[in-house]
């Protein structure tokens, strides 16, 4: 067919990328910009440049978690990972005490939080595919016998602080400056993650598998590896979490990770990845994180106990999970 002869293609109108049904990210960056408004009527200064930067911040974590859930839920068939609380605790705590405060040793424990969340990986996802087990059954087994190495290795004891460079991930990255390094090492992570998913062919055979497990096996993928793949590749992120978590927060603590679980299965819900598989951005977790953050941050400065907090904070989850994954359309 010659080029005059081509069939015309359909002309995007002017700004129909701001379209909440075109691009995922609309609703919960309106959502953002409202809670910081929101903040700044309860509170004079909670939309200033220092605090937005702390924020950022302290979203960092939950986003990287939120990053691993996705891949998982991306995978299909009802994929979801609830170890990701206690590898967020056993990479901590094993990580800062393979470190022993030695700046020496911090490959060698990034090295030992990666084995670590792999391992679990490769537990759940051949669980899942070998034994038959549902995935919610499989991971919250897991995560009881996470939480149980995890407490016979540290026998409760306290341990080693992180190395003090280590420590300095949280600071701003000049003198009087927004960004801060975790912030930077973040949206690093967040380009490499979404390169790998959305560019590489494991990735792209991901959204396949994850869309229609029957059609990919038909159309010679190896489903069982592009499963494996996701959950492998959630429990190393979710180390890493944990690595940045106790860098980040000075000191490791048993169960320090367990609220991460619920959060980052929302954040992925509120970022755009859909809880039937196959579709979604893993970078919208970011917002989802933030989103979170922020609302902690909102119930804080209304002065609400810590309990209230988190019976408001479970509320909400549940309304946003309903709002997201039965009844679509209030999204778009």
């Amino acid at each position: 067919m010659k080029n005059s002869e081509r069939l015309p293609q359909p002309v995007k109108k002017f700004g129909s990328w701001i379209s909440p049904k075109n691009n995922v990210y609309v609703v919960p960056l309106i959502i953002v910009v409202v809670m910081f408004g929101i903040g700044e009527i309860i509170r004079s200064g909670f939309a200033a440049s220092n605090n937005i930067g702390s924020i950022l911040t302290l979203s960092c974590i939950l986003a990287i978690v939120t990053y691993a859930q996705s891949t998982v839920v991306l995978s299909g068939n009802g994929g979801l990972d609830l170890t990701v609380g206690p590898v967020i605790t056993m990479a901590a705590l094993i990580g800062s005490s393979v470190c022993m405060s030695s700046a020496s040793n911090i490959p060698l424990g990034i090295a030992a939080v990666l084995l670590i969340g792999a391992v679990v990986g490769v537990i759940n996802s051949s669980g899942i595919l070998f034994a038959g087990i549902p995935p919610l059954i499989m991971t919250l087994f897991m995560a009881s016998v996470v939480d149980g190495f995890t407490l016979a290795y540290t026998q409760g004891q306290t341990v080693p602080s992180m190395p003090k460079v280590m420590l300095m991930i949280g600071r701003p990255i000049f003198e009087g400056a927004v960004l801060r390094w975790l912030l930077i090492l973040t949206i690093v992570l967040t380009v490499v993650i979404e390169l790998i998913i959305r560019k590489s062919k494991t990735g792209k055979s991901l959204y396949l598998v994850g869309s229609n497990r029957r059609a990919a096996r038909l159309s010679g993928l190896n489903v069982n590896k592009e499963v494996m793949f996701a959950y492998i590749f959630s429990g190393m992120l979710s180390a890493i979490a944990g690595f940045l978590l106790v860098s980040y927060s000075g000191s490791g603590m048993l169960h320090m990770g367990d609220s991460y679980t619920m959060t980052s299965i929302a954040a992925t819900v509120i970022g755009g990845t859909k809880m039937t598989g196959g579709e979604g951005k893993i970078s919208g977790g970011f917002l989802g994180a933030v989103i979170f953050t922020l609302l902690n941050n909102l119930l804080v400065a209304l002065g609400m106990a810590a309990g209230v907090r988190t019976m408001v904070e479970g509320l909400i989850l549940l309304l946003i999970q309903l709002s997201y994954t039965r009844a679509d359309k209030l999204r778009q």
